[in-house]
């Protein structure tokens, strides 16, 4: 990881700069003048400093010499508001190594900042006494490694704040291994979750001994570069003398930089048996002699109790955190929730559940299954021991007075086998809106309905009246007139088949019983309904062009009804062709199904868009005369007898008007 320091005037970068500093592999330490940052400048932890200059040439001036002094070899870069080449003399003048300014493309920034804080880390070796793991000579001890374990268990046991046992425990280890300087670099506890999504880079220093506490507070290691890297890679003690050997190459120079800026020469990794989760590094014992084998064994199991100590601290803290998020989840939901465990034990109920259950929502105590509703009880019960999942059901209040939706799901983890019993959680929705305005809705549909069916009745029977009613005025004066006569027979016989029509096809959109059990021949049907749609309308000269019928094609079921919704269906074709060229075509052809397709055609203008969506809807009419009930009454009939219809606006391909699929009764003849 390269440490840069950017020094700035006031809180305000470029977003170009502010990009560029964004790059993981960096780590951005922020002050006003290099002053603020003396440790570690002195120390060399800096990797590249820049100062974005917008205050003016003395400012800058100062903090080019002050950086010469405390960091004479770290490379320092000048960013400019604006250009002015008396500034850029001067930059140079004063120690800058490079001057740019605004503007500046951000990748060309990158690529500068990532070259010059890399080639900054290319450090000469470090002439430091590395601690060694031969036996300078054997100290006599006066208790066992088994007994300084236990006495550490004391420290890693009391507490759940990790932080604050990680000091105790540094503390602790230097009465036994008397080292003078140590810091302690973990993950980010905000990373070591529950749900472990991705692994965290940076490693941060929680708790130290002889370092100071502005190196502390800059200062991180990083898992891409260094002793973090190695120690990942490789979880054992780490020596600076190790370092110099060639399975480290390409990372020698990085680690030996971050141990001459600690001031340290050992690093021990981390571990909680299954990861490593941080790395502490110290230097060698007070006396300078090197650590001992026993010593270096003892270290890494003590660290490797220390990971374990901060993996339960952490896990119960996220546990903690979970629950509290999830009980806060529950609480502020306006649906009812109740957890049930595998003993039928009430383990949580929100304060709508409380509301349900008729409990105050401020009372605490537990709730007993016994005190919910049978209706509820009974199903959760067959859910938690029998694995029994029901639909959501609906179900009234203690109190009567609202409507609930209780829906119940099984806690379960997909990848295990589904053992019961098991827990289930209930939630209970209030639908007492809902449904009245369900119900409200069905109302005003129904009034809307029946308003629509009286103002076409009306309006149908009134057409129906208005020539019998001129007649009966007449009939006094023209009774015996034969002209008269047969024009009053003609007018009552024409309105009472309108409204016998009329009449017929509102009993057939109220049936809803069963087809009748006959049988009948396809074409027989259809040359009926035909003729009977040319009577209705008095077009003779209506023509009926019937291809071929497969063999058979009988059709079983209420024949009757069958003849009247092709009736109904040809009444409309004639309607819709002029009255002198009413032509329809119709062609059947039997499907793989042993399914009857019948097209047809008419020689009218066809459907148009809005008539497809709407034709077959009841009422609906295109015509100044006519109810609208015509396709609607058929489209029924044919469902009734598990057909279905569907309307064609014409196409090259697809040239029909409407087609029908009606199943047939009989097995195709073999060939």
């Amino acid at each position: 990881m390269s440490h840069i320091l950017l020094i700035s005037y006031d809180a305000t970068i470029p977003d170009n700069l502010r990009e560029a500093l964004a790059a993981p592999e960096l780590r951005i330490v922020n002050k006003n003048s290099p002053e603020a940052a003396r440790s570690i400048l002195s120390r060399g932890a800096i990797d590249l400093a820049i100062i974005y200059s917008n205050s003016g040439d003395a400012k800058l001036v100062n903090d080019l010499k002050a950086l010469s002094e405390l960091s004479p070899e770290t490379p320092v870069m000048v960013i400019s508001e604006s250009y002015s080449l008396d500034e850029e003399q001067r930059s140079f003048e004063f120690g800058a190594d490079l001057y740019f300014s605004e503007p500046l493309p951000t990748q060309s920034l990158q690529r500068i900042i990532s070259r010059h804080s890399l080639s900054s880390t290319q450090v000469a070796n470090v002439i430091t006494q590395p601690a060694t793991t031969q036996n300078i000579k054997e100290r006599s001890r006066s208790s066992s490694a088994l007994h300084i374990l236990r006495d550490f268990s004391n420290i890693l046991g009391f507490s759940l704040d990790y932080r604050a046992f990680t000091q105790h425990f540094a503390l602790k280890l230097r009465e036994h291994i008397s080292f003078s300087r140590m810091g302690i670099f973990l993950e980010s506890s905000a990373k070591q979750t529950i749900i472990k999504d991705r692994d965290p880079h940076h490693l941060t220093c929680i708790a130290s001994l002889g370092l100071p506490a502005d190196l502390i507070d800059c200062f991180q290691l990083s898992r891409e570069v260094g002793i973090g890297k190695t120690i990942q890679q490789q979880p054992h003690i780490l020596t600076l003398q190790d370092c110099h050997q060639s399975h480290f190459e390409g990372q020698s120079n990085a680690i030996q930089k971050e141990f001459k800026v600690l001031g340290c020469d050992l690093a021990v990794p981390i571990t909680d048996r299954e990861r490593t989760i941080g790395v502490a590094v110290l230097n060698g014992p007070v006396t300078g002699r090197g650590y001992t084998e026993d010593e270096l064994q003892l270290l890494y199991l003590l660290m490797e109790e220390l990971g374990l100590a901060i993996r339960n601290s952490r896990l119960h803290a996220e546990i903690g955190r979970h629950g509290t998020l999830i009980e806060n989840v529950l609480s502020s939901m306006t649906s009812g929730a109740i957890v049930i465990n595998e003993e039928l034990d009430i383990l949580y109920a929100n304060r709508a559940a409380k509301r349900f259950l008729q409990i105050e929502p401020q009372e605490s105590r537990s709730i007993e299954f016994a005190e919910l509703p049978s209706e509820l009880a009974a199903p959760i019960h067959r859910a938690v021991e029998k694995g029994e999942l029901p639909r959501p059901f609906q179900l009234s209040s203690p109190a009567g007075n609202k409507i609930y939706q209780a829906s119940i799901f099984p806690f379960k983890n997909n990848e295990e086998l589904e053992l019961l019993p098991r827990p289930t959680m209930v939630v209970l929705e209030d639908f007492t809106h809902i449904e009245a305005n369900k119900q409200k809705a069905l109302e005003d549909s129904k009034s809307e309905l029946i308003g629509l069916i009286a103002e076409r009745f009306a309006h149908e029977i009134r057409n129906a009246l208005v020539p019998i009613t001129t007649h009966l005025q007449l009939i006094d004066k023209k009774i015996d007139q034969p002209v008269f006569q047969a024009s009053l027979k003609t007018a009552l016989k024409n309105e009472t088949d309108r409204i016998q029509r009329f009449s017929e096809q509102m009993l057939y959109l109220a049936q809803n019983s069963n087809p009748a059990e006959q049988t009948a021949d396809l074409g027989s049907i259809l040359n009926a309904a035909f003729e009977a749609a040319k009577k209705t309308t008095a077009n003779t000269t209506a023509h009926l062009q019937l291809g071929d019928l497969p063999r058979p094609s009988d059709l079983k079921g209420d024949i009757e009804g069958m003849t009247y919704a092709f009736e109904e269906i040809f009444l409309n074709a004639i309607q819709a062709s002029e009255a002198s060229a009413a032509k329809i075509q119709v062609r059947v052809v039997r499907t793989e199904e042993n399914s009857l397709n019948i097209t047809m055609r008419d020689s009218g203008p066809g459907f148009s868009n809005e008539s497809i969506e709407q034709a077959t809807e009841p009422f609906y009419t295109s015509r100044p005369t006519g109810v609208g009930l015509g396709l609607s009454v058929a489209k029924k009939i044919i469902e009734t007898h598990h057909g279905f219809v569907q309307l064609n606006q014409r196409t090259e391909i697809n040239d029909w008007d409407l087609l029908i699929q009606l199943p047939t009764t009989l097995a195709p003849t073999p060939l």
